[in-house]
């Protein structure tokens, strides 16, 4: 059986910190984001990005319809309501796989928090 390769695994990307450049979130007012790779950016069947949510803010619930939403906390705390499942804490460390289609929202951010967000369908 043949190799079956994404074509983003043939580009680099590379993000230094130096370059990182932050933008309001388009949809969730109060959330900031600055965009790794993927989205606009490259051909790509991914997005990989650094999400902002300051102490204090909550975002709107949201679905994801086309891709998983996989986070990881990297610093910070608050927590993240998931339909069928409710409240997971969000502190650094925390892994989170919300599937397509579930409505969720980051919630009660005590300590503003910075996550590594990857959307993704399956690349198989």
């Amino acid at each position: 059986m043949a190799d079956r390769m994404c074509p983003s695994q043939k580009q680099v990307v590379i993000a230094l910190p130096s370059k990182r450049t932050w933008q309001p979130h388009p949809q969730l007012p109060g959330v900031a984001i600055s965009t790794l790779c993927g989205n606009q950016l490259e051909d790509t069947m991914l997005t990989c990005a650094l999400v902002r949510i300051d102490a204090g803010v909550t975002p709107a619930k949201h679905i994801h319809k086309n891709s998983d939403d996989i986070v990881y906390v990297l610093q910070g705390r608050g927590a993240m309501w998931i339909e069928d499942i409710g409240d997971v804490i969000l502190e650094p460390g925390a892994f989170v796989r919300i599937p397509k289609g579930l409505l969720h929202q980051p919630h009660s951010v005590t300590e503003d928090l910075v996550i590594y967000d990857v959307w993704s369908p399956n690349c198989l």
